[in-house]
């Protein structure tokens, strides 16, 4: 069941974007680890769509979480503490601790704005903002990355279908889900290349570079109030990042 909607799109865009710099700047894993726990677990849960961003997530940080581990956790020159001796890649503590330390703080990065990107009303995002008269460029830029997850979880969903009726079978091995996977990935990447070039022409059909005002057709759910926080909160994360990085310097 989606959840009710109480913030504007380009509020909640804003509040990722802004959590994902105070992780970077406070960059201490208590900080990160109370926001996974406190802030990007419960939106999860909470979304109406646990499944498919978890899976989401998983997909992505997966790897990246992986590499790291045996990046820093094998070859870590600052290390100390060995660990288990490998000859040319040495475990040791320093390396696994930050290691862990990464692999927290990108499950922070993708949980936050994967989530972001998966719940929110990309149409509604795109109306608010051609309606504060931002820069057509930047609305279609900001409009296709944010778009592009959930389009890319429904091609792939189409295209998986279509290649199960058409007698595709995953067995349990690893070859076998290998092989199904080139098959589904390749006609994605075609298609999506395929809709890039056609939105292209269509763009330029429509007069997309064309100079004057823009008219959108949904109405403005933005307030003033939703601007005013949202003027609120990149205003507070500036100065802390400010005052805490000058604080570090000093220090």
């Amino acid at each position: 069941m989606p959840r009710r909607r109480i913030l504007n799109p380009l509020t909640e865009l804003l509040a990722a974007v802004l959590l994902v710099v105070l992780v970077l700047v406070v960059n201490r894993w208590e900080f990160s680890l109370a926001v996974l726990l406190l802030v990007v677990v419960p939106a999860v849960l909470t979304s109406g769509r646990a499944r498919q961003i978890g899976l989401a997530v998983l997909l992505i940080a997966g790897p990246l979480l992986l590499s790291s581990l045996l990046l820093h956790g094998l070859f870590f020159p600052e290390g100390r503490t060995v660990l288990l001796d490998l000859g040319p890649a040495r475990v040791t503590r320093e390396g696994l601790a930050f290691a862990a330390v990464m692999g927290l703080r990108m499950s922070v990065f993708t949980g936050v704005l994967l989530t972001a990107a998966m719940t929110l009303d990309v149409p509604e995002l795109l109306a608010t903002m051609t309606h504060r008269q931002w820069n057509r460029k930047l609305v279609f830029v900001v409009g296709s990355a944010v778009g592009l997850i959930p389009h890319v979880a429904l091609r792939s969903r189409q295209i998986t279908r279509a290649q199960q009726a058409r007698g595709l079978v995953v067995g349990r091995g690893p070859l076998s889900r290998v092989r199904a996977l080139l098959t589904v990935t390749t006609p994605l990447v075609i298609g999506l290349l395929v809709d890039a070039s056609e939105r292209n022409r269509m763009l330029g059909a429509r007069g997309f570079s064309s100079p004057g005002p823009r008219t959108s057709y949904l109405p403005d759910t933005d307030t003033p109030r939703q601007r005013a926080v949202r003027r609120a909160m990149a205003v507070g994360v500036g100065l802390f990042s400010v005052l805490w990085l000058g604080s570090g310097v000093l220090a």
